[in-house]
């Protein structure tokens, strides 16, 4: 045991099945916080398992020790916050308002052991989002508390049905920016300080969370039911190459990357990853949030932008786009606020583009049937 804690805000699939797994097998406590009472009670029994899928097979490790308290109960949460090392949120970018006062209180409390905030989350920016939520100024936020921005990558497509045991595709990606950490770095294997994640977590979000959800939004049309199977479809798997090469050339050009060649060879890797079929991975579970992913700077649509403007091949970005447009499916989590939103305002307010983007606005209708 190191005798170093690390308090996880939300005790899901990326709070259990990357954080909790990677600080758990260090050898640090792990302390969730989560307003689910079956997750509390189900993690006070002091461990989980972790199962992981890869190319070798199967493996299954035991994450201990674990607790965790109830969100809901503020006393605690900012007790066993202020008690820790390393705070870490993993509740969806949303609810980042949410734990930003208990996460604040507990910075303040004397005594306070919390060095740095990481807001594992799935935004740009991410930690820089939460710490705004703590306070209108900055004079309620203690100085010598870090708050550096993040990267995670880990396909966790969900529990097993085994109680807390969730299963986790073997490779993972965990990186943080380097210039927003206070102290030493954490002796934890998979945990990265890097000089330049902006370019790591444009790539990411291209290559990996924009492929994904291409894989999605066009394995939905055409009736798939899982990634694989999407991303084995010849049509679909042409376009995601398409896709591949041009966001490719826009990261290069936009990083003077020496060569689109490696970002193209991470992209394939990516789709590789998607096809190999290990975990079971629903197209809707991916397509989920339709509305936030089909955004002017999200990860379909700040691509093709950008490649239009660049004159680079844009078709294929375009058929995903326009078929995230045509979700209309009640098991795709949070669908509605997609139809609402077409509703009031029509695809065009959704995808938020300029006047100078009429070219691509001309082929989003075409395809769009006007």
């Amino acid at each position: 045991m190191t005798g170093r804690r690390v308090t996880v805000f939300g005790a899901g699939n990326i709070g259990r099945g990357l954080i909790g797994w990677l600080f758990g097998r260090a050898g640090w406590e792990v302390v969730f916080v989560d307003i689910s009472p079956d997750l509390v009670g189900l993690l006070s029994e002091g461990s989980y398992r972790v199962v992981e899928v890869g190319p070798e097979g199967r493996s299954i490790e035991k994450i201990s020790p674990v607790s965790a308290v109830n969100g809901t109960d503020t006393d605690r949460a900012v007790s066993v916050t202020a008690s820790a090392d390393l705070v870490c949120t993993a509740v969806g970018a949303g609810a980042l308002a949410k734990v930003a006062p208990v996460i604040l209180a507990a910075l303040q409390q004397d005594g306070s052991r919390v060095r740095n905030v990481l807001a594992c989350e799935n935004a740009d920016p991410n930690t820089a989002q939460l710490r705004n939520h703590m306070s209108p100024g900055s004079s309620a936020v203690p100085g010598g508390v870090g708050f550096p921005e993040t990267m995670v990558d880990r396909l966790v497509p969900g529990s097993t049905g085994d109680g807390l045991t969730v299963e986790v595709e073997s490779g993972f990606d965990f990186k943080i920016a380097e210039e927003g950490w206070v102290g030493e770095p954490p002796a934890v294997e998979g945990f990265e300080l890097v000089p330049n994640l902006v370019l790591h977590r444009k790539k990411k979000l291209w290559l990996v969370n924009g492929l994904h959800a291409g894989a999605a939004f066009l394995g939905l049309a055409a009736g798939h039911d899982s990634i694989a199977e999407a991303v084995s479809d010849p049509s679909i798997r042409n376009r995601l190459d398409e896709m591949v090469h041009t966001m490719a050339a826009v990261l290069a050009a936009e990083f003077g990357h020496r060569s689109s060649a490696e970002l193209a060879g991470y992209g394939r890797s990516n789709l590789e990853r998607f096809a190999g079929g290990a975990l079971t991975d629903p197209v809707r579970r991916v397509a989920r949030n339709p509305l936030r992913k089909l955004g002017p700077d999200e990860r379909l649509v700040g691509p093709v932008r950008e490649a239009e403007r660049m004159g680079l091949p844009t078709g294929a970005l375009c058929d995903a786009i326009v078929a995230g447009l045509s979700v209309d499916d009640s098991g795709v989590p949070g669908v509605d606020e997609l139809l609402n939103a077409l509703a009031g305002g029509g695809w065009q307010s959704v995808v938020g583009l300029d006047p100078e983007d009429s070219p691509l606005l001309d082929k989003f209708k075409e395809r769009m049937g006007g």
